[in-house]
């Protein structure tokens, strides 16, 4: 137990067990006020108070301060002539240099503690794992999970419902605002080269308006395109085994048609967002589900902590029983795709989703 280590361990336990809870809550603070995602934060707040219970199980307070001398660190600040310069840059960076912290310090409670203790040496080794995923979350999704979040309209592109052409119409909803887009080709046929090359072309698009590109069913192509995210629908490979493809490298979003199966994305298959529908008619897809408006209310009043988008059907007259129901973000395929001017038509749902 803990009396096999001596004074200077325990101190050496003190200093990177703060060390490691510092570093995570540096991040945390960072994905739940600048990021807005509850997922994530709640995963690095989860983690954080699991190091001080696996600590509290092994060690007093009273034993971990008693070796505490600030004054005697040979590292600590003011006891060097060297000025510690701050590394500035981005949020972000800050973020990612908090989980760094907490990695290395992990790393080191997880080899000290195997002197005698060396069932916490393993749970310190997955929590240090747990961080691996945050980081790759942090630093390929974060900025894209934003846009997510903030996003009131998600704007889905097929191919043959864009009157102006895939590309022209892309760039009109663009041109009005839309940041968030989903490329929907199951039903436009043709073959896979051709569907990588223009989900490239819609992603190199997006990217000069600051906007994410989502892929309909296709990981392989969302994967191969560089694209921000796959979105996933009920007979598609599910969240959990896209997870173990891709790990946190992409924004994973699900089609849910019940209160039921929207909690299962959430809680269970972890998804970034949901899709809740179909709302209204609709002839976008073959196979409609006709869910109403009801459930969409449903959902959105469950507090799930993740982006939810109304879809199917919906056209700019009826946004205003849409908000009335609760409805705050809304998917739309052919009332934009197929408009004769998809880039004000975008503009005005944009607007009347802010009114």
């Amino acid at each position: 137990m803990s009396d096999c280590l001596g004074t200077s361990e325990l101190r050496l336990i003190d200093a990177n067990a703060n060390r490691a809870r510092e570093g995570i809550r540096t991040a945390e603070d960072y994905v739940r006020f600048i990021s807005g995602e509850r997922r994530w934060a709640m995963r690095l707040k989860e983690t954080r108070h699991s190091i001080s219970q696996l600590l509290n199980s092994h060690f007093s307070n009273r034993q971990l301060t008693a070796g505490r001398d600030v004054a005697g660190d040979p590292l600590s600040p003011g006891a060097t002539a060297e000025e510690v310069v701050p590394a500035g840059g981005s949020s972000k960076a800050v973020a990612m240099r908090g989980l760094k912290r907490a990695e290395e310090a992990l790393r080191v409670l997880e080899e000290y503690t195997t002197i005698g203790l060396g069932a916490a040496a393993v749970q310190f080794a997955r929590h240090r794992f747990a961080l691996y995923e945050a980081e790759q979350w942090l630093e390929h999704v974060s900025e894209a999970a934003a846009v997510v979040e903030s996003a009131s309209l998600y704007v889905i592109l097929t191919k043959s419902l864009c009157r102006l052409g895939l590309l022209e119409t892309a760039a009109a909803v663009l041109r009005g605002g839309a940041r968030l887009v989903q490329f929907r080709s199951k039903s436009d046929g043709g073959n896979d080269c051709t569907l990588l090359r223009e989900a490239r072309d819609l992603r190199v698009l997006c990217a000069r308006h600051g906007a994410v590109l989502i892929c309909n069913d296709r990981l392989d192509v969302a994967l191969a395109a560089e694209a921000a995210g796959v979105h996933l629908g009920q007979d598609d490979i599910p969240p959990v085994d896209a997870r173990r493809i891709v790990g946190e490298k992409v924004i994973i979003g699900r089609s849910t048609h019940s209160q039921e199966q929207a909690r299962h994305a959430v809680e269970v298959e972890q998804a970034d967002y949901l899709g809740v529908g179909s709302v209204y008619e609709t002839t976008t897809k073959q196979e409609r589900i006709l869910a109403g408006v009801a459930l969409a209310e449903r959902v959105c009043a469950m507090g799930l902590g993740v982006p939810v988008f109304a879809i199917g059907g919906i056209t700019l007259d009826r946004l205003a029983e849409l908000k009335a129901a609760g409805v705050k973000r809304v998917a739309v395929s052919s009332a934009i795709a197929a408009a004769p001017d998809p880039e004000t038509t975008t503009r005005r749902f944009i607007e009347r989703m802010a009114a």
